[in-house]
């Protein structure tokens, strides 16, 4: 069994692995402004680093994947998340607005849903909407994307 690589060390991890892949890039933790939903980002930025978002960003969730495995780590808060040009601080940015609308349309007609979230932004949701006190969540549907439903308490 490997030993699990500390926090600190994935910015240089990433890196190598980046250069091994033909990419240069650098990798710095930056603060995402809202730890709870997106705690230890860690901004990619160099010429190579946007290539990283090409397909969705499938490229980034691949290696972002393989971070967590050399952490060996399951903690939310304590896994890095991976961002290249701001594009998923804006995204998270978006959900949080997206969730203050929602709440509202729940506390005027009894709930609202939005149709096919990544588990990332479901996530997101969760953890914003549950900072409301009288509002509550939950998931419908199988499979990655699933639709999610805000709906007024009591």
């Amino acid at each position: 069994m490997t030993k699990a690589v500390a926090l600190e060390a994935l910015p240089e991890l990433a890196q190598t692995w980046c250069q091994q892949l033909g990419f240069t890039v650098e990798a710095r933790f930056q603060p995402s402004g809202d730890e709870e939903l997106f705690p230890n980002r860690l901004e990619l930025s160099g010429p190579d680093a946007a290539e990283l978002l090409a397909n969705r960003g499938q490229a980034l969730d691949a290696l972002q994947f393989l971070l967590h495995e050399a952490q060996g780590q399951r903690e939310e808060s304590k896994l890095c998340y991976l961002d290249v040009q701001g594009f998923r601080l804006f995204r998270m940015n978006e959900i949080k607005a997206m969730a203050t609308m929602a709440a509202e349309k729940a506390r005027q007609t009894g709930s609202h849903t939005f149709a096919s979230l990544t588990p990332r932004e479901r996530r997101w949701m969760h953890l914003t909407i549950g900072r409301e006190g009288d509002l509550t969540t939950e998931s419908e549907g199988m499979g990655a994307l699933k639709s999610l439903k805000v709906l007024k308490k009591g």
